[in-house]
C-alpha cells in the first residue's frame, strides 16, 4: 500500500495518539508515535517525517523545545509542524509562529476532520509536484477590523512583513476534505522572504 505521507504525531496523552492515529491511517498515511519531547525529537531526526503535530504540554523536552530542535537542525527545519496544544493564550500562539510552527490548533476547538484538513493544506505547500491552484490576494487595511486582524497576528506596519517589509499575499488553497469545493485553508505569506503567518 503507498503511503500519501509519514505523519509524526508527539503527544503524551494516549487518546489522543489512539484517534488521530486511527483518522490518518485510514486516510492513507503512515503514522509514527512518541510519548514524550525528547522521543519526538528523536523521530523527527531520524525518519524525518512529512509533518509534525505536536503538543506543547510534553514531558521531558515540552513542544518548544522540539520546534527550537527542528528549526535549528538543517535536516528538520523545513518540515511542517501543527501545534496541537490546550494551551490557547495569544501569548503562546504568538511564541510557536515565531519559532516557526506552520500552523496552531486548540484541542477542542477542532474536529479531527478539520485537523486532517490543516494537515492535507500544509503537505500541499511542501509538494510542489501536485498540481494544486494556490489564490494569491494581496491584502489592504481597510478599516477598524482588518487594522485589528493585523495586530492580533503580530504584522507591525500594516500587511508588510515583519522581516523583510514585502506586502505579504492571502493565499488560498481549496479544502479537500470539505464536500464541495467552495471551502478554503489560508495563510498570509511574504512573496519575499517566504515568511509565513
Amino acid at each position: 500500500m503507498s503511503s500519501k505521507g509519514t505523519i509524526l504525531i508527539v503527544e503524551d496523552q494516549a487518546g489522543f495518539r489512539l484517534i488521530y492515529e486511527d483518522l490518518l491511517v485510514h486516510e492513507g498515511y503512515e503514522v509514527l508515535l512518541a510519548e514524550d519531547g525528547e522521543a519526538g525529537w528523536e523521530l523527527a531526526k531520524e525518519k524525518k517525517p512529512s509533518l509534525v503535530l505536536l503538543d506543547l504540554g510534553l514531558p521531558k523536552l515540552d513542544g518548544f523545545g522540539v520546534l527550537q530542535r527542528m528549526r535549528e537542525d538543517a535536516e528538520t527545519k523545513a518540515i511542517p509542524v501543527i501545534i496541537f496544544s490546550v494551551m490557547g493564550e495569544m501569548d503562546h500562539v504568538k511564541k510557536a509562529m515565531e519559532m516557526g510552527a506552520n500552523d496552531y490548533t486548540i484541542k477542542g476547538f477542532y474536529t479531527p476532520r478539520q485537523i486532517l484538513s490543516k494537515i492535507k493544506s500544509q503537505l500541499i505547500l511542501v509538494e510542489p509536484k501536485r498540481n494544486v491552484v494556490a489564490f494569491k490576494i494581496p491584502m489592504k487595511v481597510a478599516g477598524p477590523e482588518t487594522t485589528r486582524f493585523q495586530k492580533e497576528i503580530g504584522l507591525p506596519e500594516g500587511y508588510q512583513c515583519p522581516r523583510c517589509h514585502a506586502e505579504m499575499l492571502l493565499e488560498m488553497f481549496p479544502d479537500y476534505v470539505r464536500e464541495d469545493t467552495h471551502w478554503f485553508s489560508s495563510r498570509l505569506a511574504c512573496p519575499g522572504c517566504g515568511k509565513t503567518v
